[in-house]
């Protein structure tokens, strides 16, 4: 089965880090549904776990004979650096502000996304190797 390139690969995370930039780029004055669980929090961890994902799987696409698990690591720490540059640029944003814990919510998503894409994985990675 033939390979899709890099680029192709890598080119979901780069636009959904694209999306996430000018969703912060503005105060959109939207409020979150008081249903919503931890409402603020929450949108950061779905919003990071998805990107995860989407890098653990353009990581492990790019990158097949490494380590499932490192791939994912990968991933999820492209998240969390991007949360991290993400909540600086929120700094200088009118109306919005950084906070620690959006960071929080942000790394604990990336690795749920991360993880996810690990136990997606069609190699069993926790497995025994099979003796050839």
């Amino acid at each position: 089965m033939k390979r899709l390139p890099s680029w192709v690969l890598w080119a979901l995370p780069v636009a959904y880090m694209l999306a996430i930039f000018v969703a912060s780029s503005a105060n959109w004055g939207v409020s979150i549904p008081s249903a919503f669980p931890l409402r603020d929090k929450g949108v950061h961890f779905i919003e990071y776990a998805i990107l995860a994902f989407f890098c653990a799987h353009a990581a492990r696409g790019t990158w097949p004979n490494r380590s499932l698990l490192r791939t994912a690591a990968f991933g999820a720490l492209i998240a969390v650096l991007f949360g991290l540059s993400d909540e600086l640029h929120q700094a200088f944003v009118p109306g919005r502000t950084a906070e620690l814990l959006d960071l929080v919510a942000d790394g604990l998503g990336a690795v749920a996304g991360a993880g996810a894409r690990v136990l997606l994985d069609p190699i069993r990675p926790f497995a025994p190797e099979s003796a050839g």
